[in-house]
């Protein structure tokens, strides 16, 4: 039995590596041939994970440790595509706003589901329908 495709990518965190990595998981799911709507759905989701941790993940550490991001897409048999965009930094709930953090609220509309794993760094997990 064959692998089911996936894309890992794991870079610095810092901002001028957002753009990349959105691309680079875009080039993944046309390659799979999904629906253009779909990944800039997707995308979309993963891009707000990704600037939340440019944004949050290490504010509360020295500058000494690695600071990362990491990105893991993975298409599962049932052609659902599970998407993990993850940290070693620290999750930071803050309080409301106004005008700001619209980030998991527009994750939590676009994808199937989404948890957030803080046991070790940040991790969001998202699931999301397959659509080609």
């Amino acid at each position: 039995m064959g692998k089911s495709p996936q894309l890992r990518l794991r870079c610095p965190a810092q901002s001028q590596y957002v753009a990349p990595v959105r691309h680079a998981l875009g080039a993944f799911l046309a390659a799979l041939e999904f629906e253009r709507q779909w990944r800039e759905d997707v995308t979309t989701a993963a891009g707000e994970a990704l600037a939340n941790i440019v944004e949050h993940a290490y504010a509360k550490q020295p500058n000494d440790g690695e600071r990362y991001l990491e990105l893991l897409a993975k298409l599962d048999r049932k052609g659902r595509l599970s998407l993990e965009v993850c940290d070693g930094g620290s999750f930071v709930q803050h309080q409301p706003v106004p005008g700001r953090g619209f980030g998991l609220r527009i994750i939590r509309a676009i994808a199937a589901e989404m948890s957030i794993d803080t046991s070790d760094g940040t991790c969001v997990r998202m699931t999301f329908a397959r659509k080609r």
